[in-house]
């Protein structure tokens, strides 16, 4: 049973009647939303008959966020005896969520799967699941352990026009959903867990999530990578307030307004040429004099009369009251600082990976990448790394799913010597 669709009428007389209600405020825009949906829905089955479990698509109701003060979306708000009790905004995991919730959700007893599978994969963005795709073809047991829904960082992708066989583009929360079924088709099992801690070096090798601890003879890691912050004071702080990391998901929260794009590369050309279209002003922010990007963004950007550049030039400070209100940047040849008005600043100074449970076991690089060839073969026999995660030269989505393809081959061969 999926959460119900309401209207903002609705929502208040459903606060009146002193039910519990748990209500998601989201825009079918907003990435973010469209990941956590599936888990919003497992977790209304969990609560049907106690819960009043809710979705309000605020693009819907002209004025909600203000009358709600909703300053992010997706917000989860939980209403009790009439008045809200607590929210939890942007859920990286259905974990997170079930922790936001644990007082009124049954208590979830994690149990141990007994059964090893062949592989077990931490991950479900394109290299994860072409692994999958892969290994559940040449008939391996395989399960796929993903925080919230598939696609990963590409599941925040409007658009993606450089994947082949989509003519017109693909978004990227569609490619995702795509790639799962297709591996799920052929047997690969996927669950919502949120990995917690592995033992890589174990035979089998062990992996306790938010779920139950899972055992396999193979691991393949899919973390991805995560945005990068500029580490300015307040930052933290400011995020969903004026600091955002993802255009495709809160660019329409500044429609008409004026914001920053603070980057060089591919991603923040994207980004600053997607908010040129939504945005009244678009102020790209970049340390060098030129675009690292590749030429294909350089001649629309140029073009963009809503889009101005500062060179040479590095944000030293947010200035803000109860959000953010301008940015001081210094020419980094000059040491002149000087301060921009804005509504927003987009940050797209490249990726992290997401390496933090593996540092004491897989060899990682000084940037935190796992150290692994062409090959994806890991210093731990039985252990690979795919996509974003791994060194290499590009991170697209069609190397990680070139990776995912590579991945299976070694594996068949390690799983073969084990025979």
């Amino acid at each position: 049973m999926a959460a119900r669709h309401i209207d903002e009428k609705t929502l208040h007389e459903l606060i009146a009647s002193k039910k519990l209600v748990l209500a998601d405020f989201w825009a079918p825009w907003c990435g973010d939303c469209r990941r956590i949906e599936g888990a919003y829905d497992e977790i209304a089955d969990e609560l049907n008959g106690r819960v009043e479990v809710v979705k309000l698509n605020v693009d819907e109701f002209e004025g909600i966020r203000q009358r709600e003060d909703i300053r992010r979306i997706p917000t989860i708000r939980l209403y009790e005896n009439g008045v809200p009790i607590g929210q939890i905004v942007e859920p990286p995991a259905k974990a997170d969520i079930e922790e936001f919730l644990k007082d009124i959700l049954p208590k979830k007893e994690k149990a141990d799967h007994a059964h090893v599978f062949d592989m077990a994969i931490i991950g479900g963005g394109p290299g994860g699941y072409t692994a999958a795709l892969y290994a559940a073809r040449a008939g391996m047991d395989v399960v796929v352990l993903e925080r919230l829904s598939a696609g990963g960082q590409m599941a925040l992708t409007h658009q993606i026009d450089n994947y082949p066989g989509f003519p017109d583009g693909v978004g990227g929360f569609e490619l995702g959903e795509l790639m799962k079924n297709q591996a799920e088709r052929f047997g690969a099992k996927s669950v919502s867990a949120d990995v917690q801690k592995v033992d890589l070096k174990a035979n089998p090798k062990v992996i306790e999530t938010s779920e139950g601890t899972f055992f396999s003879k193979t691991v393949v890691i899919a973390t991805g990578a995560n945005p990068r912050e500029l580490g300015l004071e307040n930052e933290k702080a400011l995020t969903g307030l004026g600091v955002a990391y993802c255009a495709a998901c809160d660019g329409m929260l500044y429609k008409g307004k004026t914001v920053a794009v603070i980057g060089g590369g591919n991603s923040a050309a994207a980004d600053a040429l997607l908010l040129s279209r939504i945005c009244e002003k678009v102020i790209l922010v970049h340390r060098r004099d030129q675009l690292r990007a590749t030429k294909v963004y350089h001649e629309p950007l140029l073009k963009a009369e809503n889009v101005e550049f500062k060179w040479n030039s590095a944000v030293t400070e947010l200035i803000h009251g109860d959000s953010l209100t301008g940015l001081r940047i210094k020419d980094i040849r000059t040491g002149e600082e000087t301060e921009i008005p804005v509504d927003g600043m987009f940050v797209s100074i490249g990726r992290k990976p997401a390496t933090e449970l593996l540092k004491d076991q897989l060899a990682l690089d000084e940037n935190g990448y796992i150290i692994a060839s062409e090959t994806t073969e890991t210093n731990l026999p039985g252990v690979y790394a795919v996509g974003d995660v791994r060194t290499k030269l590009l991170r697209q989505v069609v190397t990680a799913v070139s990776d995912g393809a590579v991945a299976i081959h070694m594996a068949e061969e390690y799983l073969a010597g084990m025979e």
